[in-house]
Protein backbone atom coordinates (compact mmCIF):
# COMPACT_ATOMS: atom_id res chain seq x y z
CA UNK A 1 0.00 0.00 0.00
CA UNK A 2 1.06 3.58 -0.68
CA UNK A 3 0.64 5.83 2.40
CA UNK A 4 1.47 9.29 3.66
CA UNK A 5 2.68 8.50 7.17
CA UNK A 6 2.24 11.51 9.47
CA UNK A 7 3.69 11.75 12.98
CA UNK A 8 3.23 14.55 15.51
CA UNK A 9 5.02 15.03 18.80
CA UNK A 10 6.00 17.84 21.16
CA UNK A 11 9.61 18.69 22.02
CA UNK A 12 9.89 21.64 24.47
CA UNK A 13 13.50 22.14 23.42
CA UNK A 14 12.36 23.30 19.98
CA UNK A 15 10.25 26.24 21.17
CA UNK A 16 10.88 29.63 19.64
CA UNK A 17 9.31 33.07 19.87
CA UNK A 18 7.27 34.14 16.88
CA UNK A 19 3.93 35.85 16.40
CA UNK A 20 3.77 35.74 12.61
CA UNK A 21 4.64 32.08 11.96
CA UNK A 22 2.29 29.25 12.91
CA UNK A 23 4.35 26.41 11.43
CA UNK A 24 7.95 26.84 10.40
CA UNK A 25 8.88 24.69 7.35
CA UNK A 26 12.37 23.25 7.55
CA UNK A 27 14.56 21.10 5.37
CA UNK A 28 14.49 17.43 6.28
CA UNK A 29 18.25 17.60 6.77
CA UNK A 30 17.42 19.18 10.14
CA UNK A 31 16.01 15.83 11.25
CA UNK A 32 19.56 14.64 11.77
CA UNK A 33 19.99 17.30 14.46
CA UNK A 34 16.87 16.62 16.54
CA UNK A 35 15.16 13.68 18.18
CA UNK A 36 12.37 11.88 16.29
CA UNK A 37 10.58 8.59 17.00
CA UNK A 38 12.05 5.38 15.62
CA UNK A 39 8.77 4.06 14.28
CA UNK A 40 8.73 0.79 12.41
CA UNK A 41 6.05 -1.64 11.20
CA UNK A 42 5.88 -4.86 13.19
CA UNK A 43 4.27 -6.96 10.46
CA UNK A 44 5.98 -5.23 7.55
CA UNK A 45 7.69 -7.44 5.00
CA UNK A 46 9.08 -4.80 2.69
CA UNK A 47 8.97 -1.01 2.89
CA UNK A 48 10.23 1.69 0.58
CA UNK A 49 10.66 5.42 1.05
CA UNK A 50 10.06 7.54 -2.05
CA UNK A 51 12.98 9.73 -3.09
CA UNK A 52 12.05 10.83 -6.64
CA UNK A 53 12.64 13.58 -7.55
CA UNK A 54 13.55 14.55 -4.01
CA UNK A 55 12.88 12.73 -0.72
CA UNK A 56 9.10 12.83 -0.23
CA UNK A 57 9.22 14.15 3.32
CA UNK A 58 7.80 17.15 5.14
CA UNK A 59 9.18 18.65 8.37
CA UNK A 60 7.61 21.56 10.26
CA UNK A 61 7.87 23.04 13.78
CA UNK A 62 5.43 25.34 15.61
CA UNK A 63 6.46 28.03 18.11
CA UNK A 64 5.17 25.77 20.93
CA UNK A 65 7.63 23.04 19.95
CA UNK A 66 5.08 20.84 18.16
CA UNK A 67 6.65 18.87 15.33
CA UNK A 68 4.94 17.53 12.19
CA UNK A 69 6.84 14.92 10.23
CA UNK A 70 5.31 13.40 7.08
CA UNK A 71 6.81 10.91 4.64
CA UNK A 72 5.52 8.91 1.71
CA UNK A 73 5.99 5.14 2.05
CA UNK A 74 5.13 2.04 0.08
CA UNK A 75 4.44 -0.85 2.47
CA UNK A 76 4.11 -4.56 1.97
CA UNK A 77 2.70 -6.08 5.17
CA UNK A 78 1.93 -9.61 6.28
CA UNK A 79 -1.73 -10.65 6.43
CA UNK A 80 -2.79 -14.10 7.60
CA UNK A 81 -5.88 -15.11 5.62
CA UNK A 82 -8.50 -17.79 6.05
CA UNK A 83 -9.30 -19.08 2.56
CA UNK A 84 -12.08 -21.50 3.52
CA UNK A 85 -14.67 -19.37 1.68
CA UNK A 86 -12.40 -18.39 -1.22
CA UNK A 87 -13.30 -16.64 -3.53
CA UNK A 88 -16.38 -15.35 -1.62
CA UNK A 89 -14.25 -14.56 1.43
CA UNK A 90 -13.72 -11.43 3.48
CA UNK A 91 -10.41 -10.74 5.16
CA UNK A 92 -9.20 -8.52 8.00
CA UNK A 93 -5.66 -7.33 7.32
CA UNK A 94 -3.96 -5.43 10.16
CA UNK A 95 -1.09 -2.97 10.05
CA UNK A 96 0.87 -2.79 13.33
CA UNK A 97 3.46 -0.13 14.09
CA UNK A 98 5.20 1.38 17.08
CA UNK A 99 8.60 2.20 18.52
CA UNK A 100 11.53 -0.04 17.76
CA UNK A 101 13.66 0.61 20.85
CA UNK A 102 11.66 2.75 23.29
CA UNK A 103 9.41 1.21 25.92
CA UNK A 104 6.04 2.50 27.02
CA UNK A 105 7.76 4.43 29.81
CA UNK A 106 9.71 6.47 27.25
CA UNK A 107 7.34 6.90 24.30
CA UNK A 108 3.55 6.50 24.13
CA UNK A 109 1.89 6.34 20.71
CA UNK A 110 -1.65 7.65 20.30
CA UNK A 111 -3.96 8.23 17.37
CA UNK A 112 -4.63 11.85 16.46
CA UNK A 113 -8.37 11.68 17.29
CA UNK A 114 -8.07 9.25 20.17
CA UNK A 115 -10.12 8.38 22.17
CA UNK A 116 -13.20 10.01 20.60
CA UNK A 117 -12.85 8.45 17.16
CA UNK A 118 -9.51 6.81 16.55
CA UNK A 119 -10.58 5.51 13.14
CA UNK A 120 -10.97 9.09 11.91
CA UNK A 121 -7.20 9.41 12.24
CA UNK A 122 -6.87 7.17 9.18
CA UNK A 123 -7.85 8.88 5.94
CA UNK A 124 -8.49 6.76 2.87
CA UNK A 125 -8.61 8.17 -0.64
CA UNK A 126 -12.01 8.03 -2.32
CA UNK A 127 -10.33 6.86 -5.53
CA UNK A 128 -8.76 3.83 -3.84
CA UNK A 129 -9.17 0.69 -5.97
CA UNK A 130 -7.84 -2.85 -5.59
CA UNK A 131 -7.64 -5.43 -8.35
CA UNK A 132 -8.86 -8.32 -6.18
CA UNK A 133 -10.47 -6.66 -3.14
CA UNK A 134 -12.77 -3.82 -2.18
CA UNK A 135 -12.21 -1.96 1.08
CA UNK A 136 -15.34 -2.24 3.22
CA UNK A 137 -14.25 -0.36 6.34
CA UNK A 138 -11.31 0.14 8.69
CA UNK A 139 -10.83 0.40 12.43
CA UNK A 140 -7.97 1.96 14.38
CA UNK A 141 -7.03 0.90 17.92
CA UNK A 142 -4.20 1.10 20.43
CA UNK A 143 -2.75 -1.75 22.46
CA UNK A 144 0.35 -2.74 24.42
CA UNK A 145 2.90 -5.05 22.86
CA UNK A 146 4.72 -7.19 25.42
CA UNK A 147 8.47 -7.44 24.91
CA UNK A 148 10.95 -9.06 27.31
CA UNK A 149 13.91 -7.28 25.77
CA UNK A 150 13.04 -3.64 26.37
CA UNK A 151 9.73 -3.89 28.20
CA UNK A 152 6.21 -3.16 27.06
CA UNK A 153 5.79 -1.02 23.97
CA UNK A 154 2.82 0.89 22.64
CA UNK A 155 1.40 -0.58 19.45
CA UNK A 156 -1.00 1.16 17.10
CA UNK A 157 -3.08 -1.00 14.80
CA UNK A 158 -5.39 -0.27 11.90
CA UNK A 159 -7.52 -3.19 10.66
CA UNK A 160 -8.62 -3.09 7.04
CA UNK A 161 -11.77 -5.12 6.27
CA UNK A 162 -11.54 -6.38 2.70
CA UNK A 163 -14.05 -8.23 0.51
CA UNK A 164 -12.73 -10.20 -2.45
CA UNK A 165 -13.98 -9.54 -5.96
CA UNK A 166 -15.44 -12.82 -7.26
CA UNK A 167 -15.98 -11.64 -10.84
CA UNK A 168 -12.65 -12.90 -12.16
CA UNK A 169 -13.16 -16.34 -10.65
CA UNK A 170 -16.75 -16.55 -11.92
CA UNK A 171 -15.52 -15.92 -15.46
CA UNK A 172 -12.41 -18.11 -15.30
CA UNK A 173 -13.68 -21.07 -13.25
CA UNK A 174 -17.38 -21.09 -12.34
CA UNK A 175 -18.90 -20.46 -15.76
CA UNK A 176 -16.61 -22.97 -17.57
CA UNK A 177 -17.40 -25.65 -14.96
CA UNK A 178 -21.15 -25.07 -15.28
CA UNK A 179 -20.93 -25.23 -19.07
CA UNK A 180 -18.97 -28.47 -18.88
CA UNK A 181 -21.61 -30.02 -16.62
CA UNK A 182 -24.35 -28.94 -19.03
CA UNK A 183 -22.29 -30.33 -21.91
CA UNK A 184 -22.17 -33.72 -20.20
CA UNK A 185 -25.98 -33.78 -20.21
CA UNK A 186 -25.98 -33.77 -24.01
CA UNK A 187 -25.28 -37.50 -23.81
CA UNK A 188 -28.83 -38.03 -22.47
CA UNK A 189 -30.17 -37.02 -25.89
CA UNK A 190 -27.72 -39.14 -27.87
CA UNK A 191 -28.63 -42.55 -29.20
CA UNK A 192 -27.90 -45.13 -26.52
CA UNK A 193 -26.22 -47.30 -29.15
CA UNK A 194 -23.68 -44.50 -29.81
CA UNK A 195 -21.26 -45.77 -27.19
CA UNK A 196 -18.07 -44.07 -28.54
CA UNK A 197 -19.72 -40.66 -28.72
CA UNK A 198 -21.20 -40.78 -25.23
CA UNK A 199 -18.10 -42.18 -23.54
CA UNK A 200 -15.79 -39.71 -25.32
CA UNK A 201 -18.03 -36.81 -24.30
CA UNK A 202 -18.00 -37.80 -20.63
CA UNK A 203 -14.24 -38.43 -20.55
CA UNK A 204 -13.52 -35.11 -22.25
CA UNK A 205 -15.58 -33.16 -19.72
CA UNK A 206 -14.00 -35.05 -16.81
CA UNK A 207 -10.47 -34.25 -17.96
CA UNK A 208 -11.32 -30.60 -18.63
CA UNK A 209 -12.80 -30.08 -15.16
CA UNK A 210 -9.75 -31.74 -13.62
CA UNK A 211 -7.49 -29.33 -15.52
CA UNK A 212 -9.55 -26.35 -14.34
CA UNK A 213 -9.25 -27.56 -10.76
CA UNK A 214 -5.46 -27.82 -10.92
CA UNK A 215 -5.09 -24.43 -12.60
CA UNK A 216 -7.23 -22.70 -9.96
CA UNK A 217 -5.14 -24.18 -7.13
CA UNK A 218 -1.82 -23.31 -8.76
CA UNK A 219 -2.15 -19.59 -8.02
CA UNK A 220 -3.18 -20.04 -4.37
CA UNK A 221 -1.24 -20.80 -1.20
CA UNK A 222 -0.92 -24.48 -0.39
CA UNK A 223 -3.35 -24.81 2.52
CA UNK A 224 -4.37 -28.01 4.29
CA UNK A 225 -8.12 -27.42 4.06
CA UNK A 226 -10.56 -27.34 1.18
CA UNK A 227 -11.71 -24.00 -0.16
CA UNK A 228 -15.14 -23.10 -1.49
CA UNK A 229 -13.89 -23.21 -5.06
CA UNK A 230 -12.53 -26.72 -4.44
CA UNK A 231 -15.93 -27.95 -3.25
CA UNK A 232 -17.58 -26.40 -6.30
CA UNK A 233 -15.18 -28.14 -8.67
CA UNK A 234 -15.68 -31.42 -6.81
CA UNK A 235 -19.45 -30.98 -7.14
CA UNK A 236 -19.17 -30.38 -10.89
CA UNK A 237 -16.79 -33.32 -11.22
CA UNK A 238 -19.32 -35.49 -9.40
CA UNK A 239 -22.15 -34.53 -11.76
CA UNK A 240 -20.03 -35.26 -14.84
CA UNK A 241 -18.91 -38.57 -13.36
CA UNK A 242 -22.54 -39.39 -12.53
CA UNK A 243 -23.46 -38.76 -16.18
CA UNK A 244 -20.89 -41.35 -17.19
CA UNK A 245 -22.20 -43.82 -14.61
CA UNK A 246 -25.71 -43.13 -15.90
CA UNK A 247 -24.71 -44.27 -19.37
CA UNK A 248 -23.13 -47.39 -17.89
CA UNK A 249 -26.50 -48.15 -16.29
CA UNK A 250 -28.29 -47.49 -19.59
CA UNK A 251 -25.88 -49.73 -21.45
CA UNK A 252 -26.18 -52.50 -18.84
CA UNK A 253 -29.95 -52.60 -18.51
CA UNK A 254 -30.90 -52.07 -22.16
CA UNK A 255 -28.30 -54.08 -24.07
CA UNK A 256 -28.64 -57.84 -24.29
CA UNK A 257 -25.21 -59.43 -24.34
CA UNK A 258 -24.01 -62.97 -24.82
CA UNK A 259 -23.97 -64.93 -21.58
CA UNK A 260 -26.69 -62.88 -19.83
CA UNK A 261 -29.40 -64.78 -18.09
CA UNK A 262 -33.00 -64.35 -19.25
CA UNK A 263 -34.93 -61.70 -17.42
CA UNK A 264 -31.87 -59.52 -16.61
CA UNK A 265 -32.98 -56.73 -18.97
CA UNK A 266 -35.75 -54.33 -18.04
CA UNK A 267 -38.81 -53.30 -19.96
CA UNK A 268 -36.70 -51.22 -22.34
CA UNK A 269 -35.47 -54.43 -23.99
CA UNK A 270 -39.04 -55.60 -24.49
CA UNK A 271 -39.94 -52.25 -26.01
CA UNK A 272 -36.92 -52.42 -28.29
CA UNK A 273 -37.70 -55.97 -29.39
CA UNK A 274 -41.32 -55.06 -30.03
CA UNK A 275 -40.25 -52.05 -32.10
CA UNK A 276 -37.93 -54.22 -34.18
CA UNK A 277 -40.70 -56.77 -34.77
CA UNK A 278 -43.08 -54.07 -35.85
CA UNK A 279 -40.45 -52.68 -38.25
CA UNK A 280 -40.12 -56.13 -39.86
CA UNK A 281 -43.88 -56.43 -40.15
CA UNK A 282 -44.09 -52.99 -41.75
CA UNK A 283 -41.41 -53.97 -44.26
CA UNK A 284 -43.32 -57.10 -45.24
CA UNK A 285 -46.52 -55.16 -45.66
CA UNK A 286 -44.75 -52.71 -47.96
CA UNK A 287 -43.87 -55.55 -50.34
CA UNK A 288 -47.51 -56.26 -50.97
CA UNK A 289 -49.11 -54.78 -54.03
CA UNK A 290 -51.21 -51.71 -53.42
CA UNK A 291 -52.32 -48.99 -55.66
CA UNK A 292 -50.73 -45.59 -55.25
CA UNK A 293 -53.98 -44.10 -53.99
CA UNK A 294 -54.57 -46.77 -51.37
CA UNK A 295 -50.96 -46.53 -50.22
CA UNK A 296 -51.20 -42.77 -49.77
CA UNK A 297 -54.51 -43.12 -48.01
CA UNK A 298 -53.13 -45.72 -45.65
CA UNK A 299 -49.99 -43.65 -45.04
CA UNK A 300 -52.01 -40.57 -44.14
CA UNK A 301 -54.15 -42.52 -41.71
CA UNK A 302 -51.13 -44.07 -40.03
CA UNK A 303 -49.07 -40.89 -39.70
CA UNK A 304 -51.81 -38.43 -38.95
CA UNK A 305 -50.78 -36.58 -35.80
CA UNK A 306 -50.50 -32.98 -34.62
CA UNK A 307 -46.81 -33.62 -34.04
CA UNK A 308 -46.01 -34.81 -37.56
CA UNK A 309 -42.62 -33.43 -38.59
CA UNK A 310 -43.84 -32.15 -41.98
CA UNK A 311 -46.57 -30.08 -40.35
CA UNK A 312 -44.56 -28.61 -37.49
CA UNK A 313 -41.92 -25.94 -37.39
CA UNK A 314 -38.33 -26.77 -36.62
CA UNK A 315 -38.55 -25.01 -33.25
CA UNK A 316 -41.62 -27.02 -32.23
CA UNK A 317 -39.94 -30.30 -33.21
CA UNK A 318 -36.80 -29.37 -31.31
CA UNK A 319 -38.79 -28.47 -28.19
CA UNK A 320 -40.75 -31.72 -28.35
CA UNK A 321 -37.54 -33.71 -28.78
CA UNK A 322 -35.80 -32.00 -25.84
CA UNK A 323 -38.81 -32.40 -23.56
CA UNK A 324 -39.16 -36.05 -24.52
CA UNK A 325 -42.80 -35.68 -25.56
CA UNK A 326 -44.30 -39.18 -25.76
CA UNK A 327 -46.93 -38.24 -28.34
CA UNK A 328 -44.29 -36.74 -30.60
CA UNK A 329 -42.16 -39.88 -30.35
CA UNK A 330 -45.16 -42.09 -31.16
CA UNK A 331 -45.79 -40.08 -34.31
CA UNK A 332 -42.14 -40.38 -35.35
CA UNK A 333 -42.23 -44.12 -34.61
CA UNK A 334 -45.29 -44.64 -36.83
CA UNK A 335 -43.64 -42.57 -39.55
CA UNK A 336 -40.51 -44.70 -39.29
CA UNK A 337 -42.49 -47.94 -39.53
CA UNK A 338 -44.34 -46.69 -42.60
CA UNK A 339 -41.12 -45.65 -44.37
CA UNK A 340 -39.19 -48.76 -43.35
CA UNK A 341 -36.36 -46.72 -41.77
CA UNK A 342 -34.96 -47.73 -38.36
CA UNK A 343 -36.03 -45.67 -35.35
CA UNK A 344 -33.75 -45.02 -32.34
CA UNK A 345 -35.23 -46.25 -29.09
CA UNK A 346 -34.88 -44.19 -25.90
CA UNK A 347 -34.02 -45.54 -22.48
CA UNK A 348 -36.27 -44.64 -19.60
CA UNK A 349 -33.13 -43.91 -17.57
CA UNK A 350 -32.11 -41.25 -20.11
CA UNK A 351 -35.59 -39.72 -20.02
CA UNK A 352 -35.51 -39.50 -16.23
CA UNK A 353 -31.95 -38.15 -16.22
CA UNK A 354 -32.95 -35.24 -18.44
CA UNK A 355 -34.98 -33.93 -15.51
CA UNK A 356 -33.15 -35.30 -12.46
CA UNK A 357 -29.67 -34.03 -13.37
CA UNK A 358 -30.58 -30.36 -14.12
CA UNK A 359 -32.86 -30.09 -11.08
CA UNK A 360 -30.26 -31.65 -8.80
CA UNK A 361 -27.53 -29.37 -10.13
CA UNK A 362 -29.65 -26.25 -9.63
CA UNK A 363 -30.50 -27.28 -6.06
CA UNK A 364 -26.84 -28.07 -5.31
CA UNK A 365 -25.79 -24.66 -6.64
CA UNK A 366 -28.40 -22.95 -4.50
CA UNK A 367 -27.14 -24.73 -1.39
CA UNK A 368 -23.52 -23.93 -2.28
CA UNK A 369 -24.09 -20.20 -2.80
CA UNK A 370 -26.29 -19.96 0.30
CA UNK A 371 -23.65 -21.67 2.45
CA UNK A 372 -20.65 -19.66 1.25
CA UNK A 373 -22.20 -16.32 0.47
Amino acid sequence: MDVFFRQRWTDPRLRFNSTSVEMLPLNTIMLESIWYPDTYFFNGRRSKRHTVTTPNRLFRISPEGKVLYTQRLTLKAECIMNLAKYPMDTQVCPLHFGSNSYSEEDVVYRWLHEPENASASVEVSEDLRFSQFSLQTWKAERSVKVSDRIGNRTQLTVNFHLARHAGFFVISTYIPCVLLVVLSWVSFWLNREATPARVALCIMTLLTITTLGWSSRAVLPKVSYAKAIDWFIVMCFGFVFAAMVEYAAVNYFTKRRAGMLPGMADDDDDDMAQAEAENVEATLRKKRRFTLLSSLTRYNIKVKSPYEASKQSFLSDLLSCICGNAEYRDARLRQSRASGKPFNSVSRIDVASRIIFPVSFIVSNGIFWFAYN
